[in-house]
């Protein structure tokens, strides 16, 4: 609901939920290849952590082999891989035929993928390698070359999310098929977490890709070959694309689905139809239109699953700027907002308010002794006490100061904050003035031009705080480009501690210093926390296992169909 960092567009294009007999995706034809449509489902809601109990009856959370699951796309993707491109249509695909070296649990941890095991040099610049034994889904042997070929001359390349750890390599080698060291010039704490699908990092057959443009090689665009649980089997453009059960994954006994279609279906609203007429099974936060939350919620047929990769709705103030330079002016701004009413009115009802610099789905992370609710509960006047302490006292007009409130104003949700932080921010006399505008303004005017006194934003975690939440604070990352610090802030003992948290590799020791920055953060408020997104995922009941699990992106080796 705020300017937000965008991975791909969203099409707006109409389509109808039921496709007619023309279209090539009938009923009918769903049916024969053995997805259900149509049929109802039994009755459940779930809202709340992705780890929660599965299932009240112990019998029906017992794995049952083969049926078909059907997951809604917003539409054609541009190709089929994790590693060219953020987008999400193309991830959700590519990650079921593709896999990393490790993948993301539900804590936000790297754990074993096609790497089974590593062990790190006592200075945290080595790491060693063992993969598992597997082949491609062309019968070609999976080997370390592939992995040396994709980390070299294809993730560096395209794969944004990569960036960093790519920046941090200074050699790979082979010593055996099944052996990969990779050299840093120093630590690099999120290492493990970037080589994973959601980070552009997952491994491409080298004996198709060697030597072609990796943009337009067929495997890219038409005829994936992966080694993960599902195989490449049809696609059908504008309608359907079609994956099956890969009969020699290296997992034994995995995956429990026979086979998953993902259904293109453009329009938000059909596919809140389709998801309740029982013709989808599963929708992708991303696809999902959360205004509709409140019809899914409410449906018997229906279960909600709030996960992903935790995203901050954030103020940013700019500090370079009096009276914001001063953090008891700053402390007393967010004294005066009712978070918890804000989540309410604003974000109906759902998400959570933010407790600190870092996300609490960031477990790992997350300072539990920093909650932002208790250290400045809401109170216009004690709010009032406290400018006047920081000798900002009110006119005889009752009004202290302007704040000129920057935010993309095609982003429907920004309207309603703004309106919310003016009569919040009014009653202790601070007027805000209203500066919407269109997206590629607002950025200029916030990110190049630092021209704005507060800024509605939101940034992704990036699942980790040294590639989603460093970028907010650290002096480093103050210049003009999009989705940095660009409040301005600036503190050395900050900029320490989210060094060492990239530095460290042992996540407790990362954890540590992370913990101090937000002790630090939390007094100094360059940037008010004030909602963690919800992203809501729905499924039928019918869905069972660890569908939209930690990324959403894997663990759909995991996932079985209860009928």
């Amino acid at each position: 609901m705020t300017s937000r960092e965008i991975e791909s567009n969203r099409p707006t294009a109409s389509f109808e939920a039921d496709s007619s007999p023309a279209s090539g995706v009938t009923r009918r034809r769903f049916v024969a290849s053995g997805v259900k449509l149509g049929l109802t489902v039994s009755a459940a809601r779930w809202l709340g952590a992705s780890r929660d109990a599965l299932a009240a009856d112990p019998a029906a959370d017992q794995p049952r082999r083969g049926g078909s699951l059907v997951m809604v796309l917003s539409g054609d993707p541009a190709m089929i891989t994790p590693d060219l491109t953020t987008g999400v249509p193309e991830v959700s695909v590519g990650s079921l035929i593709y896999e990393g070296l490790t993948r993301i649990d539900e804590n936000f941890k790297p754990s074993p993928n096609l790497a089974e095991s590593w062990q790190v040099s006592p200075d945290n610049t080595r790491y060693t390698f063992k993969l598992v034994a597997t082949k491609w889904h062309d019968g070609h042997d999976f080997t370390s070359s592939d992995v040396k070929f994709t980390l070299e001359q294809v993730s560096p390349k395209y794969g944004s999310k990569f960036a960093a750890a790519a920046s941090h390599i200074v050699g790979i080698t082979t010593p055996d098929a099944r052996t990969v060291v990779i050299e840093l010039d120093r630590p690099f704490g999120p290492l493990l977490y970037s080589l994973s699908n959601y980070t552009n990092a997952a491994i491409m057959p080298a004996h198709l890709f060697s030597g072609t443009n990796a943009l337009t090689n067929p495997a890219t665009l038409t005829q994936p070959v992966g080694t993960g649980p599902f195989m490449f089997k049809e696609w059908v453009h504008g309608q359907y694309i079609r994956l099956v059960r890969n009969p020699r994954y290296w997992r034994s006994g995995k995956p429990y689905l026979g086979e998953i279609i993902f259904k293109e279906i453009p329009d938000p609203a059909s596919r809140v139809l389709a998801l309740k007429a029982g013709e989808i099974d599963y929708s992708y936060f991303y696809f999902f239109p959360v205004s509709q939350y409140a019809d899914v919620a409410q449906d018997a047929q229906l279960q909600v699953r709030e996960q992903g990769v935790p995203e901050d709705h954030l103020i940013i103030l700019n500090v370079r700027r009096a009276p914001f330079d001063n953090a008891k002016v700053r402390q007393a701004l967010y004294t005066a907002l009712d978070r918890e009413y804000i989540r309410k009115a604003v974000y109906r009802g759902l998400g959570a308010v933010m407790k600190s610099a870092i996300n609490t789905n960031l477990g790992w992370a997350y300072n539990p002794a920093i909650d932002l609710g208790k250290m400045y509960p809401y109170s216009a006047e004690r709010a009032m006490a406290m400018l006047d302490e920081a000798g900002v006292k009110a006119g005889a007009d009752g009004k202290r100061f302007d704040l000129r409130l920057v935010y993309d104003s095609t982003d429907p949700g920004n309207g309603s904050l703004a309106q919310v932080l003016q009569s919040m921010w009014g009653k202790i006399g601070v007027r805000v003035i209203f500066e919407g505008s269109t997206r590629n303004v607002e950025l200029k005017q916030v990110y190049t031009d630092w021209n704005f006194d507060a800024t509605l934003q939101a940034y992704s975690t990036s699942g980790d705080p040294a590639l989603g939440v460093a970028r907010l604070y650290v002096t480093s990352a103050i210049k003009k480009a999009p989705f940095v610090n660009a409040s301005g802030y600036s503190n050395a003992e900050v900029d320490k501690l989210f060094d060492d948290g990239a530095n460290a590799t042992a996540l407790a020791d990362r954890g540590e210093a992370y913990k101090k920055a937000q002790a630090i953060l939390a007094r100094d408020l360059p940037v008010f926390p004030l909602w963690q997104t919800a992203l809501i995922n729905v499924a039928s009941k019918s869905v069972r296992g660890k569908w939209a699990w930690s990324t959403g992106y894997d663990y759909w080796d995991e996932v079985w169909m209860d009928k």
